[in-house]
C-alpha cells in the first residue's frame, strides 16, 4: 500500500484552521473574526474563534476599536465586541464600487429610483415610514421592508457612485477629482442622481 492509497482520517474544519493559524499573525485573525461578528461578543469568545489568548484578543480589539472597526459595549463582566455598522457599510460600498462600472451604477440608481416612484405612486405615501403609519395590523408589511431596503441599496449605490469621481489627492478642491463642486465624493449631486 502506498501513501497515496492510504485514506485521511484526520478532520477537515481542522485542518483548514490550522492552516488559517500557520498563515495569518494573531491580528489577522482576530480583525477576521471581528469583521464577521454581528452580535456582541466578549473578548474570550473572540478569542476562541481566533485561535488567540483572550489578553492578546483583547489587546487587538482595543486597536481595531480605536481604528473605528469595532462598536463596544461595556457590561458588569466586561466589555463586548462586535464589527461596526460603518465598516459593514463601507465595505459594501467598496464591493460595488470594484464589481460595478460607472455606467451599470447609474443604470442601477435609474431603476432603483424607479421602483421608489412605483411605491410612491401606488401607496400615496413619501417613503417607507409615512406608509407604516398607514397600514393595520393585520395589513402586509412586506411592502415596508422592501421599500426601506431600496432606499438603503440606493443610498449605497449613489455612495459608490461618488468614489469614481473622489481624489484624495486633489488638495483645495474637497477631494473632488473636477472643479464642479456638485460632482464628487459624496457630494449633492452626482450625474443628478441623487436621492
Amino acid at each position: 500500500m502506498t501513501d497515496s492509497d492510504r485514506r485521511w482520517d484526520g478532520d477537515v474544519n481542522e485542518a483548514v484552521v490550522e492552516e488559517w493559524v500557520a498563515e495569518t499573525t494573531p491580528f489577522e485573525r482576530v480583525k477576521e473574526v471581528l469583521l464577521s461578528t454581528t452580535t456582541l461578543q466578549y473578548a474570550g469568545e473572540i478569542a476562541e474563534r481566533a485561535r488567540v489568548s483572550e489578553p492578546s484578543a483583547r489587546k487587538h480589539l482595543t486597536t481595531l476599536t480605536d481604528a473605528g472597526l469595532a462598536e463596544t459595549e461595556s457590561t458588569g463582566r466586561g466589555t463586548r465586541f462586535k464589527r461596526s455598522r460603518e465598516t459593514l457599510a463601507l465595505q459594501r460600498i467598496r464591493d460595488i464600487h470594484s464589481e460595478l462600472s460607472r455606467a451599470e451604477l447609474v443604470s442601477g440608481i435609474e431603476d432603483l429610483k424607479s421602483r421608489i416612484r412605483s411605491y410612491q405612486e401606488e401607496y400615496d405615501a413619501t417613503g417607507p415610514d409615512d406608509l407604516a403609519l398607514e397600514l393595520e395590523p393585520g395589513d402586509d408589511w412586506t411592502v415596508v421592508s422592501e421599500w426601506r431596503a431600496l432606499e438603503t441599496d440606493l443610498d449605497v449605490a449613489q455612495a459608490a457612485l461618488s468614489l469614481y469621481d473622489f481624489d484624495p489627492d486633489a488638495a483645495g478642491r474637497g477631494g473632488s477629482a473636477t472643479d464642479d463642486s456638485s460632482e464628487g465624493a459624496f457630494g449633492e449631486d452626482s450625474d443628478g442622481l441623487s436621492a
